[in-house]
């Protein structure tokens, strides 16, 4: 073999054939935690973020439609096989829930990395108050940042 076909085997053929080994003996393919966005606007319910199977998206979709029949729920979750949901849909439902059950019509929620932050428009501090305490209830192994506003 004359050198410039050594080279080219040396540094182009071999690390290919090691790569899709590699990849050939690999067993689970990585899967990282995506992230989701939950809005409340006055009688909608936006869902956007990624999931990694439709099945879970609807699942998604589901557990909340559950809560209500007076919000229309406005899904823009997309599929994505290497990502799936950073909480499970009763999560999704029980935070929801909360905002719901609170009577806030103005809420935004970012789930990621096992964090959760909220923003909202509420009444007054009590109401705040509550609205935090009933967050971190329904999510306790979320660590929740908040911004709210008084009305």
């Amino acid at each position: 073999m004359q050198l410039p076909q050594r080279v080219f085997v040396g540094a182009l053929v071999v690390p290919m054939l090691l790569a899709s080994v590699g990849t050939a003996f690999r067993s689970d393919p990585e899967i990282s935690v995506g992230h989701l966005v939950f809005a409340v606007r006055s009688s909608e319910i936006v869902l956007a973020g990624t999931a990694g199977t439709d099945a879970e998206r609807q699942d998604v979709v589901d557990a909340v439609r559950v809560l209500t029949a007076s919000h229309r729920i406005t899904d823009m979750i997309t599929p994505n096989a290497g990502e799936r949901m950073p909480v499970p849909p009763a999560v999704v439902s029980g935070l929801l829930g909360v905002v719901l059950d609170q009577g806030v019509t103005e809420f935004t929620g970012v789930v990621r990395k096992g964090h959760l932050t909220a923003s909202a428009r509420v009444a007054d501090p009590d109401r705040a108050g509550e609205l935090s305490d009933a967050l971190r209830a329904a999510a306790p192994d979320l660590r929740v940042d908040e911004d709210f506003t008084s009305a």
